[in-house]
């Protein structure tokens, strides 16, 4: 699972094999270590949850969590839809865009990247995966 975060927006982006986990387990996560200690690592994780009814996401003990409704992850990743997207507000004056999608191949490829696990590219043609 990718994460991307520019100003107050969040992205996941998720391979073929995190979107069934997903599915089939109800949360996949990762982590980023800046050090040996335990303190300075960022996990992020996706959950399902039968009991919200829209996309939310909460920062707590260094843990990025998003969590979508049960029924909204399940069309999504039976289906053609790319991404889902949510808008939670913070305030009155500021909100949080959270942005989830199904990781598709690279129409050009990328030295180092490993899309072993990605989506086809529908941009790139049936066969458009290495």
């Amino acid at each position: 699972m990718k994460l991307r975060i520019k100003g107050n927006s969040i992205r996941l982006r998720l391979g073929e094999s995190e979107v069934a986990q997903l599915i089939k387990e109800g949360a996949v996560s990762d982590s980023t270590h800046f050090s040996a200690f335990p303190a300075s690592r960022l996990s992020y994780t996706l959950a399902t949850s039968r009991g919200c009814n829209e996309i939310t996401a909460t920062f707590v003990e260094n843990e990025i969590k998003v969590t979508v409704p049960e029924s909204t992850a399940q069309t999504w990743a039976n289906s053609d839809i790319v991404g889902l997207n949510h808008r939670q507000q913070i305030n009155t004056q500021l909100n949080l865009s959270i942005l989830i999608e199904k990781d598709f191949h690279c129409l050009v490829p990328r030295p180092g990247e490993d899309e072993s696990d990605s989506f086809l590219n529908p941009a790139g043609g049936k066969n458009h995966k290495p």
